[in-house]
């Protein structure tokens, strides 16, 4: 599927505090944002929007496949979103944690998708063991996982390299340089190296708007 992402006017506030406002910006095929920013300006908060886990207080997200535009379900399907704030089951392996969120999701099993994954991650061979006993960089890749297990056409990574040793930053590099062609990617860091590897736009929060760069 190809998808259009066209963000107009967006703003939002909390208790009559402005977090952002007027944002705006569209992404074709293959477009890759990073979004920066101090902590309170509201990079976590954008994603959330975007992806249908926020209202925002004015403006509009649109999700399009050609002249379509997606309703709020449809974009939920098409997004893969990995945050600190996700939880995962500490009692479940990682491989049971895949399946599940596969399952809520509608998709069927798919044994050979999770274990591709879980291997470029450096997990493959802990996959069997519970959550529990992983480290919370362990957790972070299991996250990233399971926002690309369905290979999503809009993936929205809220500092995906938390908590990543030197080997995790590699793995997440590599797997974001397989995306599909016709795939979205909106990147939330303050990390210089991540702005400067998977920047092909930028967009600063907490600065007068001026959209994307």
């Amino acid at each position: 599927m190809i998808v259009i992402l066209q963000v107009e006017q967006l703003s939002k506030s909390y208790n009559r505090r402005i977090i952002f406002e007027g944002i705006s910006f569209t992404m074709e095929p293959g477009d890759r944002l990073v979004v920066t920013g101090p902590n309170g300006s509201g990079k976590s908060t954008l994603l959330k929007i975007i992806c249908g886990l926020l209202q925002p207080s004015s403006g509009t997200v649109h999700l399009s496949n050609g002249s379509k535009k997606m309703d709020l379900a449809e974009r939920k399907q098409c997004c893969g979103y990995a945050s600190p704030e996700v939880n995962l089951y500490d009692r479940l392996t990682a491989y049971e944690n895949l399946s599940f969120f596969a399952a809520l999701r509608g998709l069927p099993p798919c044994r050979e998708r999770m274990v591709e994954l879980l291997k470029r991650l450096q997990l493959k061979e802990y996959m069997h063991q519970p959550l529990c006993s992983y480290s919370s960089g362990m957790k972070q890749r299991v996250k990233l996982a399971c926002a690309l297990l369905h290979e999503p056409c809009l993936l929205l990574l809220d500092e995906p390299s938390c908590n990543l040793d030197e080997q995790g930053r590699r793995a997440l590099e590599e797997l974001l340089n397989l995306r599909p062609l016709h795939g979205i990617t909106i990147i939330a860091t303050n990390e210089t190296e991540e702005v400067e590897k998977f920047g092909q736009k930028l967009l600063s929060l907490g600065v007068p708007p001026g959209g994307a760069a």
